[in-house]
């Protein structure tokens, strides 16, 4: 685009082309963001909860969601908010696990996972309850993301426009993450990396290396529910 404005005309029938050539560099210039402003104005037909509560959202195959760690009485709770962006049942595994960094010691942060079915535009959340090490307490940790999310009968229509940064399938050990890396640069395959969010650890929890438990499921909101009622 801009080569076809620095060019100086030579002819008269350079002059018709180059004009033409400006002409098509500013419509595609525009184009796309003409689009993005349209698609940012389109109302989806279903609520957006997930971005009222977070920016930190993530995306896997059509589930958006985001975490948070929760105070419940002495204990924590992991907790994922989530909501399928599409009208069919989806079945999801989330995996949530702490960063493995050189010299860090993260004995007593477990690894959690969850399972469940989503209906077309749910939201809900899922939470386990732990412990939380007294040294960790009040602290931010940093943890690495990972999902797997099917669509038994396909995805059906999109209702909910915004996605999220998109996690990889497995969480990857240090020693793991480097050798699949390695294999990536030599033999030209990509690895799907899990992605990374900070928690601030909730305190004034009992310290009694409690592993995760307790698994708690709510729907909030569903399809028929009204638009600006949560449960």
């Amino acid at each position: 685009m801009a080569l076809t404005w620095m060019i100086r005309p030579e002819s008269p029938s350079d002059v018709s082309l180059l004009r033409s050539l400006r002409v098509l560099s500013v419509v595609l210039f525009l184009l796309p963001i003409a689009v993005s402003i349209w698609l940012a104005r389109i109302r989806d037909p279903v609520p957006d909860f997930l971005s009222a509560m977070s920016r930190g959202l993530f995306e896997r195959d059509g589930l958006c969601f985001t975490l948070m760690a929760e105070k419940d009485g002495d204990h924590a709770r992991m907790t994922v908010y989530y909501q399928n962006r599409f009208d069919r049942l989806c079945i999801a595994k989330i995996l949530i696990g702490p960063t493995r960094k050189a010299f860090t010691d993260l004995h007593g942060l477990p690894t959690f996972e969850f399972n469940f079915s989503c209906e077309g535009a749910e939201f809900g959340k899922q939470s386990l309850a732990w412990s939380v090490p007294l040294r960790f307490q009040s602290k931010k940790v940093l943890w690495d993301v990972a999902a797997k999310v099917r669509f038994p009968t396909g995805r059906g229509v999109l209702l909910r426009g915004r996605n999220g940064a998109t996690v990889g399938d497995n969480l990857i050990g240090g020693g793991e993450e480097a050798a699949k890396a390695v294999a990536g640069l030599v033999f030209g395959a990509g690895t799907a990396r899990p992605a990374r969010v900070e928690l601030t650890l909730p305190a004034d929890i009992i310290p009694d290396q409690k592993q995760p438990s307790d698994l708690r499921g709510e729907t909030i909101w569903k399809l028929g529910d009204p638009p600006d009622v949560q449960k």
